[in-house]
């Protein structure tokens, strides 16, 4: 055992030990931290059929990962999913397609790694995007599985913070068989934290692999009805603090122009649903959570609407559906510096996309919706509304956006079959993988 890793593990220890008072804090105001405390201590229980295991942080990491997921399963593969947030759990038993195969990850210290390793007795492991795990890859070194990093980033804020760690990180990554990067600027990035060169590959970005969107989603079918009655509807996606007073400022300078708005509004954040409704009040408006609308959902809507209440999501794993029945789109985590979330979730419906500056986890994507003339970068609340009313002013400006938007799609898919051609060269599939295939 490396000094490195012993001190990695003792300080594990210690913050286990320490940290039990702020656990107990937010589990007593919000009630999803109070369960699966028995995975994140290792304690799972056998998966049969030696699955993948595949572990991505949260939501946006795992709905990524779905393409590989789906090829997998229509391969006969079993999987085992895991995540490290609660929200991301729920997605893991989605994507999993079965409740009891859909985990916490157990926290990153060896005994309760080990147990998890040897519970799921898995064929691999894939890990989405930049999740190093140093006792997780350790124990599954020690037990013989494979392990591989897919869909993986460095973005321009994080990697000087990696490069200082250089020394600590290099030897994590030569626990990786094989590192599937978004870009040829990620991959030269992890070589320089110390990756092997001759496990590095450019694997692209499994977000252009999402399916095509089923055009008779009731979801989105709910808000085209609504504006089919003559509402212009908005969209904002993922939103932090602050960008939510903008996106309400933003409606409000169009309706000064005439348009009738239907506002929605998926905060990334469950637990900020109290926030959202109180920034609609500041703004002069009602709110409306989208459990509460009622079946069918587009006469809720419609009185939602109506009474100029803001639909607040509160549920996980409508919003890709909810872009659907926009006219424009917000994706936040831009005009506050998080980096940004998923700008291709509206347009994989052709719907115009706007964001704020902060685009740093996926610079290049944000520069070929810029480049193909598929959305807008904006600056606050009035480059938002000008950017908004562009699109709806134009019916011919959306066909153009729509079919721009599936050259993009077409133009980069493939990070899929290439990741589970790297299962296939890593000898953990009983068939070699055509990686021109899909």
């Amino acid at each position: 055992m490396s000094l490195a890793y012993a001190l990695y593990q003792a300080a594990g220890w210690a913050g286990l030990g320490l940290g039990w008072p702020v656990v107990a804090v937010r589990a007593a105001r919000d009630p999803r931290y109070r369960v699966g405390w028995a995975e994140r201590l290792g304690r799972w229980a056998a998966v049969a059929g030696r699955p993948v295991w595949l572990h991505g942080a949260s939501v946006g990491e795992l709905r990524a990962a779905a393409p590989v997921a789906a090829r997998l399963r229509d391969r006969g593969v079993p999987l085992v999913v895991s995540a490290t947030s609660p929200a991301g759990r729920d997605q893991a038993r989605a994507l999993a397609g079965d409740d009891r195969l859909g985990r916490l990850l157990p926290l990153d210290l060896g005994p309760l790694v080990r147990r998890a390793v040897r519970a799921a007795s898995a064929r691999a492991l894939v890990l989405v995007e930049t999740e190093l795990w140093p006792a997780l890859l350790r124990e599954a070194g020690r037990s013989g599985t494979p392990a591989l990093l897919v869909n993986a980033r460095l973005s321009d804020r994080a990697f000087p913070r990696y490069l200082r760690a250089r020394r600590w990180i290099g030897p994590v990554l030569h626990g990786f068989d094989r590192i599937q990067a978004q870009s040829q600027r990620d991959a030269e990035r992890f070589e320089r934290l110390g990756a092997p060169a001759g496990r590095l590959e450019v694997g692209g970005n499994l977000k252009f692999d999402l399916p095509e969107p089923d055009p008779a989603d009731p979801v989105a079918g709910a808000l085209r009805r609504c504006r089919a009655g003559g509402w212009r509807v908005v969209v904002a996606g993922s939103t932090h603090p602050g960008e939510e007073d903008a996106v309400l400022r933003a409606a409000a300078r169009l309706e000064g122009r005439g348009h009738r708005v239907g506002v929605v509004i998926a905060p990334r954040h469950l637990e900020r649903l109290a926030e959202v409704e109180a920034a609609a009040a500041a703004a002069g408006r009602g709110s409306q959570r989208w459990t509460g609308l009622g079946d069918p959902a587009e006469a809720g809507l419609l009185a939602a609407f109506g009474r100029g209440d803001v639909v607040v999501v509160d549920g996980y794993g409508l919003l890709s559906r909810l872009y659907g029945g926009a006219e424009a789109a917000f994706v936040g985590g831009t005009l506050v510096p998080v980096g940004g979330h998923n700008l291709l979730e509206p347009l994989n419906w052709g719907v115009p996309v706007a964001f704020g500056p902060h685009t740093h986890n996926a610079p290049e994507v944000a520069d070929a919706v810029l480049g193909r003339d598929l959305g807008r970068a904006v600056d606050g609340p009035d480059g938002l509304a000008e950017a908004w009313a562009e699109a709806l002013a134009s019916p011919d400006r959306a066909d153009r956006v729509a079919r721009a938007s599936r050259e993009l799609f077409d133009a980069n898919r493939g990070a899929a079959d290439r990741a589970v051609a790297a299962l296939a060269r890593v000898g953990v599939l009983d068939e070699a993988w055509d990686s021109t295939s899909g």
